[in-house]
């Protein structure tokens, strides 16, 4: 930004819409006026002005060789200290407007700038809600999987279950003590059981003895 002007080298054509005051601001921060055919910037803040009209229905316009600018592009831009985002200050053919105003914002339409800040509100609180209905719905979904597990005990995948199967088959196989004894020597299953009071084996006395075979 040389010698601390804002549009230092810059030229533009201004449309008889604009105020003077606004080209005196222009001129201020460095900026130098110039014909339509060399100008840099091209200012006009009516659409239905007859000059503006007729850059529109130009084939140059048409082309997409111009771009016509709201002065309130200048303002702001001294307001900031920097040149702002130019094609936010664009000013279109009216019907273009009228079918984009909803849509599309411009900076210098006070009333396009507050619709854009209050739909940015309500999305910010659409998202909330959409935010804390999934979060609650998650949260249900979690209770509830959690009580019919609690329900139905622990899952497992098939090859999980097949494992388990199997494993608790062998347990109860080895857990099984076979049968065969020596004819001479009764399995403990067969021993009846012993009714009154037990009483403390010692080997040699209550007639009980020991002996290795």
């Amino acid at each position: 930004m040389n010698n601390g002007k804002i549009f230092n080298g810059d030229t533009a054509w201004f449309s008889s819409s604009v105020s003077q005051k606004v080209k005196n601001l222009w001129k201020r921060n460095g900026g130098q006026m110039s014909p339509l055919d060399s100008a840099m910037f091209i200012f006009s803040q009516d659409f239905t002005a007859l000059d503006t009209l007729q850059i529109f229905s130009s084939e140059a316009y048409l082309d997409e060789h111009l771009a016509v600018i709201h002065p309130m592009y200048i303002s702001d831009s001294v307001t900031k200290g920097s040149k702002t985002v130019l094609m936010q200050y664009k000013l279109p053919p009216e019907e273009v407007y009228q079918a984009t105003k909803d849509k599309q914002v411009y900076k210098w339409d006070r009333n396009s700038d507050l619709k854009n800040e209050q739909q940015q509100v309500r999305t910010g609180r659409q998202t909330c809600r959409r935010a804390k209905l999934c979060l609650d719905e998650n949260t249900g979904n979690e209770s509830e999987g959690a009580k019919t597990r609690r329900r139905q005990g622990p899952s497992y995948t098939d090859s999980e279950y097949d494992s388990s199967v199997t494993m608790t088959t062998e347990r109860q196989q080895s857990a099984v003590v076979p049968r065969e004894v020596p004819e001479d020597m009764c399995h403990i299953d067969d021993i009846p059981k012993i009714n009154g009071v037990l009483e403390e084996f010692i080997p040699g006395k209550n007639g009980c003895e020991v002996f290795k075979k």
